[in-house]
């Protein structure tokens, strides 16, 4: 049974990552059952229930005698840690990651405003602690972790269950971020700054000064990709 759940979870996180990648993106659908089966060497059953798990999550679906059709990215369940991951590990297109800093803005101003009034001592440590990492970080990668887990630790002391179930949405649009604006150690160190005028205000019990710090922060990510959408001949992202 053990074998049996290993090469399902194999099969299913396999084919999420070469759907959310584009690979079967002209033809439009999954190959055939047989073609599956012999491409990654395991059993029918397994192929299908990998087909009905990404059917759950909004991927595909399928019907008798036409096989299993991708869907359009809007159907699928966006907010699940696993599809997230899949889209992240990828090529986030430039639609998306504006949708993502849209969702971003209406949401972590508003969290980071209720943890300058609900966090209590150890959300605040963590928060700080997570600054001190981004602060002390001599490479991108780890910035990027200490980053993440600033964003997490404000969406945690903002108490409000429904934001974390925002995290994988936050950890996509900053892998996206990262991989087109923290292109150098200058611009770690401003973006250090922004982030200690957030924690500063949620320390300072100041709810309105954290919305606003949050909201500036923001506009400094927009911008940075809005650049480098402008310097690539890509659509350059606006609000909505």
């Amino acid at each position: 049974m053990r074998e049996f759940d290993n090469t399902h979870t194999r099969l299913v996180e396999t084919l999420g990552k070469l759907i959310a990648k584009g690979k079967w993106a002209v033809q439009g659908h999954l190959p055939r059952e047989d073609d599956l089966v012999a491409q990654f060497s395991v059993s029918r059953t397994i192929v299908r229930e990998a087909t009905k798990t990404l059917q759950a999550l909004g991927l595909v679906i399928t019907r008798p005698r036409t096989g299993s059709r991708i869907q359009p990215v809007a159907n699928w369940r966006l907010l699940d840690a696993q599809v997230m991951g899949w889209i992240a590990a990828g090529e986030i297109s430039p639609a998306m990651i504006r949708d993502l800093l849209d969702l971003r803005a209406m949401i972590e101003p508003t969290a980071a405003a209720y943890a300058a009034e609900r966090a209590n001592e150890a959300s605040c440590h963590a928060i700080a602690q997570a600054l001190k990492d981004m602060a002390s970080a001599n490479n991108q990668a780890a910035h990027k972790r200490a980053d993440f887990r600033f964003h997490e630790a404000i969406l945690e002391a903002s108490e409000n269950i429904f934001f974390l179930q925002l995290k994988p949405a936050l950890h996509a649009v900053l892998e996206g971020s990262f991989k087109i604006s923290m292109y150098d150690a200058q611009r770690m160190k401003d973006s250090v700054r922004v982030h200690e005028t957030v924690y500063q205000a949620i320390l300072d019990r100041n709810p309105d000064a954290a919305r606003l710090a949050m909201l500036e922060l923001l506009g400094v990510a927009r911008s940075d990709i809005e650049h480098y959408y402008s310097q690539t001949k890509k659509p350059v992202l606006r609000a909505s």
